[in-house]
């Protein structure tokens, strides 16, 4: 069998990820892991109802306590289940993260960042309000947060860079394009 491509995407919140792996999933019959079902899973296994406060407590205790260590071995659980030949991870968010990956599947890893400005994620998070609506501080204290935790070292070191500030339906051809290129390596 032939070595599955592994494509991890990275971004701020709301920039698109999830449309992008969405979307890679739907069109390449790709798997789609979402790391953020890592950390509602170990939320509600404590009786702890996910929301944007708990959910982000929950990482920095997983991450102050074990590393990075529980959320690659559950991702690669899902990797090693999957029959799919194309595999994307929605929302890896540390450096020490990518390099686990990039160990463990060599040239077979890639790193996309999906990109939006500030004014267009927070509009879309407005949109989505997956836990209510955050305000502009709540907004920009949650980019701090990410940064803090290393997003803006993972974008910058990223392989391919997709501008998602046009929405998911005019950067499809791109988005076809980058992924043609990615398998044909």
């Amino acid at each position: 069998m032939a070595a599955k491509t592994i494509i991890g995407l990275v971004g701020m919140p709301a920039a698109g990820k999830t449309s992008v792996a969405e979307y890679i999933a739907e069109k390449s019959k790709a798997s789609h892991v979402k790391t953020h079902d890592f950390i509602w899973g170990f939320l509600k296994a404590r009786g702890v109802i996910p929301n944007e406060e708990t959910s982000e407590m929950a990482s920095l205790y997983i991450w102050a306590e074990y590393g990075e260590i529980p959320l690659v071995h559950w991702v690669e659980k899902q990797i090693s289940a999957s029959k799919a030949k194309t595999i994307i991870i929605d929302g890896l968010r540390t450096t020490e993260e990518a390099r686990a990956f990039k160990d463990r599947y060599g040239e077979n890893f890639h790193i996309i960042a999906v990109l939006a400005r500030p004014d267009i994620r927070l509009e879309r998070q407005t949109k989505r309000a997956r836990f209510g609506a955050l305000s502009k501080l709540e907004f920009r204290m949650r980019d701090r947060e990410e940064l803090r935790l290393g997003v803006g070292d993972l974008i910058a070191n990223a392989e391919h860079y997709i501008d998602a500030n046009p929405g998911i339906d005019k950067i499809k051809p791109h988005i076809d394009s980058l992924i043609r290129d990615i398998r044909a390596r």
